[in-house]
């Protein structure tokens, strides 16, 4: 069993209302007696709602007066399609319609520097928040996609990648909050799945073992000492890996 999944175009843009406020935080830094939210006010003067334009719509609040969300329409057909939420001048998340079907379906979150932390997305398109990448890749050159299989956006199980080819996996199987599933991958391939069949420990007890042409082998730890031994004349296809049990 192979698996291959496209994370490029997650990075290929970001929230691009945003553009308003690095235009304005560039402006500023050559005025520094200027405040931030009359340069963003100037950043977006005219922005007047009118079809088939794709400037940016502020929107402030009542009682402080601060810039807490920008809206535009990006593909220019006359629908407001992003909105980026912000404390004055500092971006705090967004989101986007990116297939005109009038449901968001990308969200994106930023740190307190404004950098972009996190990427959310529909699995269905349908406008449910169930998988998060983030941009950045971990300390071992991988880049991480969490999923909410349940799509109640409690997150349970973690995929990581090299380049667009999955690594390993990590699973919580039985939404009690800990990992009780591993995967290891070669080349997209599943090599191995393993259980924490008491779903207490925190480590494998069983796990099975696949070769290049897909024959399996089951090995447990009866003892949890780490040791593994073959279970004979037991079978697992991969396609039947994430029950674990014959």
């Amino acid at each position: 069993m192979t698996y291959k999944v496209l994370l490029s175009h997650l990075f290929t843009r970001t929230i691009t209302v945003l553009s308003v406020i690095e235009r304005a935080k560039l402006w500023m830094a050559t005025r520094p007696n200027v405040s931030a939210c009359w340069l963003l006010a100037t950043a977006l003067i005219g922005c007047e709602a009118r079809p088939g334009t794709r400037r940016a719509i502020p929107n402030y609040d009542d009682f402080t007066g601060r810039l807490v969300q920008l809206s535009a329409d990006q593909n220019g057909d006359g629908r407001i399609d992003q909105w980026t939420y912000l404390d004055g001048n500092r971006p705090l998340r967004g989101e986007a319609d990116t297939d005109n079907d009038g449901r968001v379906d990308r969200w994106e979150y930023f740190d307190e520097r404004a950098a972009l932390t996190l990427i959310g997305s529909s699995s269905l398109g349908d406008g449910v928040e169930d998988t998060w990448t983030r941009p950045s890749a971990t300390a071992d050159g991988e880049m991480q996609v969490t999923r909410s299989r349940m799509r109640d956006r409690r997150p349970d199980r973690h995929e990581y990648f090299r380049g667009d080819v999955l690594v390993r996996a990590e699973e919580d199987t039985n939404g009690d909050g800990r990992i009780d599933k591993w995967e290891r991958y070669e080349g997209a391939s599943l090599r191995e799945a393993a259980f924490d069949t008491t779903f207490t420990r925190g480590r494998a007890d069983r796990r099975v073992r696949y070769d290049a042409q897909g024959q399996s082998v089951v090995e447990t730890d009866p003892d949890g000492d780490g040791q593994f031994v073959r279970v004979q004349g037991e079978r697992v296809s991969p396609s039947r890996t994430p029950g674990a049990f014959e």
